[in-house]
């Protein structure tokens, strides 16, 4: 005799979207909040969480799911957050290089570059006091994860998603600036 559990797939299988709704409502909040405890922050948490459902709905035919339905469903939506970390470690990585070259500019530079330098110290000062204190010990002290997390008193997950948060900070306020706009 099948479970509830297998029932659920096997008709989610059959492209009941019925069947495929009630699992969405069923498991969306926890999954969410499974998500928080490594990206820290609600909508990217429920963006992750609603990406591995789309993925689901649209493979459903290819997975096979050995341990119990929760469980796969807790292991797919950790991995994806997992991933969703190690891209940002990337993006950051490369996003900031302009405003470290900014901040590590000579005195023979164009006033312009000043007045783009300014803006970028007012933004990064802008930002919420530990996102700032984050960022300034990443990118101006060079920092790694593992450190700034010690010094900070939290876990480096929180460090990746600080950082990730105060790159979208960035952008919103330098938008107006055309030469970081293009970079970002």
């Amino acid at each position: 005799m099948k479970n509830k559990d297998e029932i659920l797939i096997e008709e989610i299988r059959k492209r009941n979207q019925k069947a495929f709704k009630a699992l969405f409502f069923e498991y969306f909040p926890s999954l969410t909040k499974f998500a928080r405890r490594f990206i820290f922050d609600k909508l990217e948490s429920e963006n992750v969480v609603q990406e591995f459902f789309i993925h689901l709905w649209e493979n459903i035919d290819n997975i096979v799911i050995k341990s119990s339905l929760k469980a796969y469903l807790y292991q797919s939506v950790k991995n994806r957050c997992l991933n969703y970390l190690r891209d940002i470690q990337v993006s950051d990585k490369y996003n900031i290089l302009y405003i470290e070259a900014m901040i590590n500019i000579d005195d023979n530079i164009p006033k312009t570059d000043f007045e783009a330098f300014n803006k970028i110290n007012l933004a990064i000062n802008a930002l919420p006091p530990k996102m700032a204190v984050i960022f300034k010990m990443k990118y101006l002290h060079d920092k790694k994860y593992k450190e700034i997390a010690r010094y900070m008193n939290i876990s480096e997950n929180t460090v990746k998603t600080q950082l990730s948060r105060a790159k979208e900070k960035l952008k919103t306020t330098l938008a107006e600036l055309s030469a970081v706009k293009c970079i970002f």
